[in-house]
């Protein structure tokens, strides 16, 4: 690590280093990032003319992306629209007044079924609360199989495109089936000191295995050529090398871990919880991506209202809200299990019959963004945003976006935070590796609502600046330029050719 990141970080581990942007909000530059690609799209007030810049060229449009699943969602599933987790029986094993058929010692002959529908909402408290209606229900024991209906969401869970290095984040959790705590979870290392060993401490009964390697290094030494790295293997089992910093003030080393195999954690949750009730199973907990067609639902768990969904999904930039909304809407929408492909073809079929928006030609991998494959153009994602502007009386999206200095993931970004932009931007972040974009409405000096794009990719600079930048020292250089591009709607101004 560099000397000079060494001394701002001071006595903080790295990777607890967090500043607001409000410490370093930049000053507007009129020339971009040397090196970087720039696409800029806009419209100004009263006016259907597109001004910009590189706009029919194809850029990484990174969570950008999620507007067009935001859109697509809300046009065909509505605002009120929820996802149900059900549990299920056979309907032979129910009575004429619609109980469980049981024998004399609360023997269930019957398999029993919970359909998943990708609910990202759905925690392992309410999920628990799910299965004890079958121990309400006077059920001992279970003569037959638990069937996890994940027939909804097809396979793969990860999109092509994805970062291998990110996938055990939780930030890229798979949106499969069964979702259960956004399949995310949580554990700490500890160590004694520099050059000990960092030990995992795993919450009792969590179902998963963390064998760690790693070594504790002082903190000045974390980072560059000495981070933490995770390996993945199947069921669940992660394993831990390269370093930790040693000192968190007393404290464990926090780690959050995505779910490598989401339905081996549905299995084991599921097990974990129905032999927690003594309720005996004769048969196995086991995924099953057939339907059941002769099943009775006895009870179910409703997620938040899909506007709710849509509202956290852009606030935040939530992939796994991403995802899981856009595959229900090629679920619903097709009737079929939501594959990613299917899914791309839902998103740009919606848009093109009910919105006339022809992304025909975009490269669409997923819902989130996530996959650096996706492409689009700034002219593409301009036709989203008019379209919402056109119509928000009734897509009521605008005001679930991130506000510059206020809320979202563009609460602090350092290119909107002094005035004018303050609170006058309204758009979606979206960042990948070497990408940061920018979509969304500038309110203008008059009041009016200037939708614009501004992608700009193939983001580098030196190995000193990108420490600094990556721990947060100090804003993207790339972010002056963004902010003279918005200062420049805000003022209602018409750029020129070259901007």
């Amino acid at each position: 690590m560099h000397t000079l990141l060494k001394a701002a970080l001071g006595s903080c581990a790295a990777v607890f280093c967090f500043y607001s942007a409000a410490a370093f909000a930049i000053a507007a530059k009129a020339q971009p990032l040397e090196g970087a690609q720039i696409a800029v799209a806009y419209q100004l007030p009263g006016s259907d003319q597109i001004y910009g810049l590189n706009n029919d060229i194809y850029f990484h449009p990174a969570s950008t992306q999620k507007l067009v699943t935001a859109l697509a969602a809300t046009i065909f599933l509505g605002h009120d629209y929820t996802l149900k987790t059900r549990l299920q029986l056979q309907q032979s094993a129910m009575t004429a007044d619609g109980k469980p058929r049981l024998g004399d010692d609360g023997s269930l002959r019957s398999d029993v079924t919970v359909r998943f529908t990708g609910d990202p909402t759905l925690t392992i408290n309410s999920y628990r609360k799910l299965l004890e209606t079958l121990h309400s229900l006077g059920i001992k024991k279970i003569e037959g199989d638990v069937l996890l209906d994940i027939s909804r969401i097809g396979t793969p869970i990860r999109a092509q495109g994805w970062n291998w290095s990110d996938i055990p984040n939780c930030f890229t959790a798979p949106a499969s089936a069964v979702i259960l705590n956004r399949n995310c979870t949580f554990i700490e290392l500890t160590n004694q000191g520099p050059g000990s060993m960092a030990q995992p401490r795993i919450p009792a009964g969590l179902p998963l295995n963390v064998k760690s390697d790693a070594v504790a290094v002082r903190n000045n030494d974390y980072g560059g050529d000495c981070e933490l790295e995770i390996n993945l293997y199947q069921g669940n089992s992660y394993h831990l090398t390269g370093c930790v910093p040693a000192d968190n003030n007393g404290k464990p080393f926090p780690l959050s871990l995505d779910v490598a195999d989401p339905v081996a954690w549905g299995i084991a949750w599921t097990q974990k919880i129905i032999n927690g009730m003594g309720i005996v199973l004769t048969g196995n907990v086991k995924a099953s991506r057939i339907p059941a067609h002769d099943s009775v639902t006895i009870a179910e768990i409703s997620s938040k209202p899909m506007g709710d969904l849509i509202e956290y999904m852009l606030l935040h930039s939530n992939n796994l809200y991403a995802d899981a909304i856009a595959k229900n809407t090629a679920a619903e929408y097709y009737s079929l299990p939501a594959t990613y492909a299917r899914t791309a073809r839902a998103l740009r079929s919606i848009l093109s019959q009910y919105a006339d928006i022809d992304l025909s030609h975009a490269y669409i991998v997923d819902g989130s963004g996530l996959s650096a494959h996706n492409l689009l153009t700034a002219n593409q994602l301009l036709q989203i945003l008019s379209y919402i502007k056109a119509h928000d009386d009734s897509l009521k999206l605008i005001d679930k976006l991130p506000v510059s200095g206020k809320k979202g993931s563009l609460h602090w970004r350092a290119s909107t935070i002094n005035e004018p932009l303050k609170l006058n931007v309204i758009a979606k972040t979206g960042t990948l590796q070497n990408v940061s974009n920018l979509a969304g409405f500038v309110r203008t000096k008059s009041g009016a609502l200037a939708p614009f794009v501004m992608f700009t990719n193939s983001i580098t600079y030196s190995e000193r600046t990108r420490d600094l930048v990556r721990f947060r020292r100090i804003a993207s250089p790339h972010q002056g330029y963004e902010r003279y591009v918005l200062e420049n709607i805000y003022a209602e101004k018409i750029m020129g050719r070259d901007f």
